[in-house]
């Protein structure tokens, strides 16, 4: 066991105690709305992580050949493996056969490029892009004009106008147009209007996947998410899935650093931390402040934040705390557990952070570090010599 004063920055550390709560928190939501709960892992596959979830879930909603291989050794019995992807080879449906229970494709073309290659054991579903656009930023919007991310809504209304039904085969249906939401009136909104624009289509199959994107521990009433489960579970009888990626997680881990140096730039005083915002990569990508333990609005003394690599905009923002920052003073992000290590990288070969469990009894375990080998090993392949 590490002690906290022994912990190496930049570190990652999972909170199992965090972990585990807000995890009882979705099992209750999904067994209230009698939902099948799926964790979606392109938000965290760390072991710490995934050995807690696996638990608590019915399955793994998978969207890639190495989620799917790592989340089959891990699941226990009874436990169900989907995937959905705009790609998805027949190499990868041959290798898995009858051991993927559940198969979404992405368009009608997928489907007929696919279909001999399916296990008679595996579940087909059709993505449907219900061309209702809740997100600000088109790079996130599934619905966003031009989506490449299911079937558009109004093309499977010509197709229940013409009398056909869906192609025999496909037994389920799934959509997923929402990100980071903390109500669910959107997910209801989204429901309705499925129900109105194709019903008889959802007579026709036997389950649905209504994805993720909800922040469900920041919600304070679940009544729409009960709502828009009951108009599918209900009204047309079918099984019905959610799959929350960041709710699981995102709130059980933290990217701890130090301060290693303190300086004047024009009006400000920099400090700089040896993390980076590439360690944190949404963060560049959205533009966002994240949140840090011990900040206050109009603190007395105030600091931009700054990574420790040579990109001009590595800076996490401005920041202000009631003590003065000095010289190896520990700092810790907060709300870092979802696509946060999924998405890190080593730009200017600053490693990866340290990574940490912290038990349920408080007790802080590393987990694994990166190294100069896991740094190099990607140039071997082409034979760089490294003196």
């Amino acid at each position: 066991m590490t002690g906290a004063n022994e912990l190496e920055t930049p570190a990652f550390v999972t909170d199992e105690k965090v972990l585990q709560k807000d995890l009882a928190l979705l099992r209750d939501v999904a067994d209230q709305a009698s939902c099948k709960l799926l964790y979606s892992p392109k938000a965290s596959v760390l072991s710490t992580v995934l050995h807690n979830i696996a638990g608590q879930v019915d399955g793994f909603a998978c969207s890639s050949p190495f989620e799917l291989r790592l989340l089959d050794q891990l699941r226990r019995g009874g436990q169900s493996l989907h995937l959905v992807s705009p790609l998805i080879k027949l190499e990868t449906l041959a290798a898995f056969g009858g051991r993927l229970d559940y198969l979404t494709v992405n368009s009608l073309s997928q489907w007929e490029l696919l279909r001999a290659g399916i296990s008679p054991n595996t579940r087909v579903g059709l993505r449907v892009n219900p061309q209702l656009s809740f997100i600000r930023d088109a790079r996130y919007d599934p619905c966003r004009h031009q989506s490449k991310l299911g079937v558009p809504i109004s093309e499977l209304t010509g197709l229940a106008a013409t009398d056909r039904t869906v192609p025999r085969g496909i037994t389920g249906l799934h959509f997923h147009n929402n990100c980071e939401g903390t109500n669910f009136a959107n997910l209801l909104a989204t429901a309705r209007h499925i129900e109105n624009v194709i019903p008889e289509l959802l007579h026709q199959v036997q389950w649905i996947n209504i994805g993720g994107g909800y922040l469900f521990e920041l919600a304070s009433d679940y009544t729409d998410f009960h709502a828009a489960a009951a108009i599918f579970r209900e009204g047309f009888g079918l099984e019905v899935f959610m799959e929350p990626g960041a709710a699981a997680v995102r709130r059980s881990g933290t990217i701890e650093t130090t301060v290693h140096d303190i300086f004047d730039s024009d009006d400000t005083r920099i400090a700089i931390l040896d993390t980076t915002v590439n360690h944190m990569s949404e963060v560049f990508e959205f533009q966002f402040e994240p949140d840090v333990l011990g900040h206050i609005d109009g603190g007395l003394h105030s600091y931009t934040l700054a990574g420790c690599t040579c990109l001009a905009g590595d800076v996490f923002g401005e920041y202000s705390f009631d003590k003065p920052l000095t010289i190896g003073s520990r700092l810790k992000f907060l709300n870092m557990g979802a696509y946060t290590m999924s998405k890190a990288h080593r730009f200017n070969g600053v490693a990866l952070p340290t990574i940490y469990g912290r038990r349920p009894n408080g007790s802080l375990e590393k987990v694994g570090a990166d190294s100069f080998d896991d740094f190099a090993r990607p140039t071997g392949s082409f034979n760089v010599a490294v003196a």
